[in-house]
């Protein structure tokens, strides 16, 4: 079979392409990092790429701009030499950690309470190093520590390079089931060897020091890293491989570290719970807690737990990645030029948008999707449904392919579309029927929701009044409400250099139920009454 150069502007990066394959693969073998987050399924339009050399097939042409013809690159076969330049910005930018955590020491600022230093793994030299890893189905964050004080010494965070398999993790499983576990294993496990580098680069340490790694993550990412079949986990019941694994050796992965260091693995509760929520719930002190509350992680999944000392309920819900900017048209994730609030005022139909990092608008991040929602629906631009109303101005309105949308740029480029509603309609609604399906299952008189914990990358930008008011979080007094930043690396952390905090999750799994919302029944009972700005009945936000 024949084999065609493809070229991608401007990085300059090629490959040679079998006939007949896409230009997403070509990408991937070229190393372009083109998103297809709908998993190549040609769903989602984040892999459009403009033809600047060469031919394709006129019925793979979308349109055309200024003579160059326009594709889906999942889409449109190679059959010849390409020149091709991604229009979508899919090149994951580099995440920054602004050392925000170096010089911290996990048991003073993050212990739920008061735990000694002992190392999960051995400590023999002053300078040995441990891994405290968080692998997400967007991101990946890790913590360099020194085993023998617990301060954090190096920091390091990216995007997960998976996702140019999709954006979620059924699309992921997908790619496994299809011949891709291998890949996906090998760049997740690349992923974490580049960031460790950067870590240690920025702070003159040693990667050859480190004696052993802690990760934290849902149940398909430790699938997905340890190389192990996925595909039980989306079966209706999910049935994965495993739900805890025994330590492996860092160089089974390519990891640097001492000869055997272990990685430990933090045990998950369910299919669609993993380590990492038990790990951040028993970081949030739910195994020693008198009071009961609710912990969600808000992220492309999104999981839930509810319970005290006594017992804890768990689901995951299937939210789709709307809440990172996924799937939403101009969405784009928390970096430098995204709306991340927003305030109309209903009598001049003034809008005020914040934009992170100031300048000008280039797109919708989760939480600017939440809070224009919120504002939109306050001033009546939206009804219930999320549909657009008479009361939006002439020159705010943009009607064109995609339907009706909300202009938020001057040049009416960026926009918000009635279809980006209903997804964040439908993303919000499966996360507040998790919670509300958790909470009833007790029945009448049943303990209700002192607390409340806010976790995820996501979650560190919530306006949480907006989220309470759009209906995605219950109608509980704000006070009650508490934010932590990443209860899977900081579980993950403690677990490194506590055994105790280690064997505490375990123990505490022992009491965790968990709930297939699927199997549940009502639950879509209280899906469909969520889908609705703020409720169907908007007393039933009330769960305090």
């Amino acid at each position: 079979m024949p084999s065609h150069r493809v070229q991608f502007s401007p990085s300059g990066r090629s490959t040679l392409a079998a006939e007949g394959s896409s230009i997403l693969r070509a990408a991937e073998l070229a190393s372009e990092a083109v998103c297809a987050e709908c998993g190549g399924r040609g769903a989602c339009g984040r892999c459009l790429v403009r033809i600047l050399e060469g031919q394709v097939p006129e019925y793979r042409v979308l349109r055309r701009e200024s003579g160059f013809p326009q594709v889906l690159a999942c889409l449109t076969p190679v059959d010849g030499p390409l020149t091709v330049q991604p229009l979508v910005e899919a090149q994951l930018p580099k995440l920054v950690s602004g050392d925000r955590h170096i010089g911290a020491q996990p048991l003073a600022a993050w212990a739920p309470w008061p735990l000694a230093l002992a190392p999960l793994v051995e400590c023999r030299d002053p300078e040995d190093l441990g891994v405290a890893l968080d692998i997400g189905t967007t991101t990946l964050r890790l913590l360099l520590i020194r085993l023998s004080d617990g301060a954090i010494v190096g920091e390091a965070g990216a995007y997960n390079p998976q996702i140019s398999k999709g954006a979620d993790v059924i699309s992921r499983i997908v790619a496994a089931e299809k011949g891709s576990l291998g890949e996906l294993a090998s760049a997740i496990r690349r992923a974490v060897v580049s960031t460790i580098g950067e870590a240690a680069e920025a702070g003159g340490l040693d990667p050859g020091r480190i004696r052993g790694y802690v990760v934290a993550g849902n149940v398909t990412m430790i699938h997905l890293l340890l190389a192990e079949d996925p595909s039980g986990i989306r079966r209706v019941p999910s049935a994965p491989r495993a739900l805890a694994f025994s330590a492996v050796d860092a160089a089974d992965l390519g990891w640097p570290g001492r000869a055997g260091a272990p990685v430990h693995t933090v045990p998950g509760a369910g299919g669609w719970v993993g380590g990492d929520i038990l790990a951040g719930a028993v970081r949030a002190g739910f195994s020693r807690a008198a009071e009961t509350a609710l912990y969600v992680d808000l992220g492309t999944n999104g999981e839930i737990v509810f319970g005290n000392a006594d017992f804890a309920l768990a689901c995951a819900c299937s939210a789709g990645p709307a809440f990172e900017g996924g799937g939403i048209r101009c969405g784009m994730r928390a970096d430098r030029g995204a709306v991340d609030g927003a305030a109309i005022d209903g009598e001049t139909g003034a809008v005020e948008l914040s934009v992170i990092g100031g300048g000008r608008v280039r797109g919708l991040c989760g939480s600017g999707l939440i809070a224009l929602a919120d504002a939109l629906f306050r001033a009546g631009w939206i009804d219930r449904g999320g549909r657009l109303t008479a009361r939006v101005p002439g020159e705010h309105r943009v009607d064109g392919q995609w339907g009706a949308a909300i202009a938020l740029s001057a040049d009416r480029r960026v926009a918000l579309w009635e279809r980006d509603l209903a997804s964040l309609i439908r993303a919000k609604a499966a996360v507040f029927a998790g919670i509300r399906s958790l909470v009833e299952s007790l029945g009448p008189g049943g303990p209700s929701v002192e607390r409340a914990y806010v976790s995820g990358n996501f979650g560190r930008y919530l306006n949480l009044s907006a989220a309470v008011a759009i209906g995605l979080l219950p109608d509980i007094p704000l006070g009650r409400y508490s934010y932590i930043d990443n209860g899977s690396l900081e579980g993950a952390a403690l677990s490194l250099l506590s055994r105790e905090f280690f064997a505490e999750i375990a123990g505490y799994l022992t009491r965790v139920t968990y709930v297939d919302l699927s199997e549940l029944p009502g639950y879509m009972d209280e899906f469909v009454g969520a889908s609705f700005l703020p409720h169907t009945s908007p007393d039933l936000l009330r769960l305090g």
